[in-house]
C-alpha cells in the first residue's frame, strides 16, 4: 500500500513541478509589481480582485471612526491573503497554501507601495467623490509618522517578499521529498523482485520446507500429520485406529 502511495506521489510530480515553476514566475512578476501593473495576467487578475476587496472593506466598516475606515482597505487585502494561506495548509493542500503565500506577498507589495506614496501622493486614486483621499497619508499623519512612509512601505514589501520566498522553498522541499520517497520505494520493490527471482522459495510458505524433526516446533501447522503417524494401523482393513 505504501509503495502504491509513493508511486501515486511520483505521478503527481508531473503536475507539481510545472506548478512550482509557474509559482516562480509569479514570484518574479510580483517582485517587479508597480503602479503600472505587470505583464503577468494572473498577477493582474489577483490585483484586480485585491482592489475590489480593498474598496469593499472600506464600505463594510463605513460606520466606524475615520481612521478605522482608512485602515480597513489595506488590512482587508492582507487578511484575505492570510486566510487563503491558512485554509490551504489547514486542508493539507500544501500547494494551495503556497499559492496563498504568494497572494499574501502580492497584498504586502500592494499595501507597501501605497504606504510609501503617502507624502508624494503620485498614485492615481480611485474612490467615491471627485477627490478621493489617500488612506495612508491620512493614517500616518494621524500617527505623526508621515516622514517614515517610505521606510514603512519598504518594510511591508520586504516582509511580503520573504513570505513568497518561504513559499517557494517549501514547495521545492516538498517536491524533493516526494522524489526521494518514490524512487526509494521503486528501488525496494525492484530489489524484492530480484531476490524472489533468485530464490523462488521466498514467495512460498517457508514452513513447507521445514524438516520433519523441526515441525513439532511449529504448533498448529503440522499437528494433524504428526498425530496420524503415531496411530497404529489395523492390519485387516489397512486403516489407522
Amino acid at each position: 500500500m505504501e509503495f502504491q502511495q509513493d508511486q501515486k506521489n511520483l505521478s503527481s510530480l508531473w503536475w507539481y513541478i510545472p506548478l512550482w515553476g509557474f509559482f516562480v514566475y509569479m514570484f518574479i512578476s510580483i517582485l517587479s509589481f508597480g503602479p503600472q501593473g505587470t505583464d503577468n495576467i494572473a498577477v493582474n487578475v489577483m490585483q484586480t480582485i485585491d482592489f475590489g476587496i480593498h474598496e469593499t472593506s472600506h464600505l463594510a466598516v463605513g460606520f466606524f471612526p475615520p481612521i478605522i475606515v482608512a485602515l480597513a482597505g489595506s488590512m482587508g487585502e492582507i487578511m484575505v491573503g492570510g486566510l487563503m494561506t491558512f485554509a490551504g495548509f489547514h486542508s493539507k493542500n500544501r500547494f494551495a497554501g503556497i499559492f496563498g503565500m504568494l497572494w499574501l506577498m502580492l497584498a504586502c507589495h500592494s499595501v507597501g507601495t501605497y504606504i510609501a506614496d503617502a507624502r508624494a501622493q503620485q498614485l492615481q486614486l480611485v474612490g467615491p467623490g471627485a477627490d478621493p483621499k489617500h488612506d495612508w497619508h491620512f493614517i500616518l499623519e494621524q500617527w505623526n509618522m508621515l516622514p517614515a512612509d517610505t521606510a514603512i512601505g519598504a518594510s511591508v514589501r520586504g516582509l511580503g517578499s520573504l513570505i513568497g520566498l518561504a513559499g517557494l522553498l517549501l514547495g521545492l522541499w516538498i517536491i524533493i521529498q516526494m522524489v526521494r520517497r518514490a524512487f526509494a520505494a521503486t528501488a525496494s520493490e525492484e530489489e524484492a523482485a530480484a531476490n524472489a527471482a533468485l530464490d523462488p522459495k521466498k514467495d512460498i510458505n517457508p514452513y513447507i520446507y521445514q524438516p520433519q524433526s523441526q515441525r513439532k516446533q511449529l504448533p498448529g501447522l503440522f499437528d494433524y500429520a504428526d498425530k496420524a503417524e503415531q496411530q497404529p494401523v489395523d492390519a485387516a482393513h489397512g486403516e489407522r485406529k
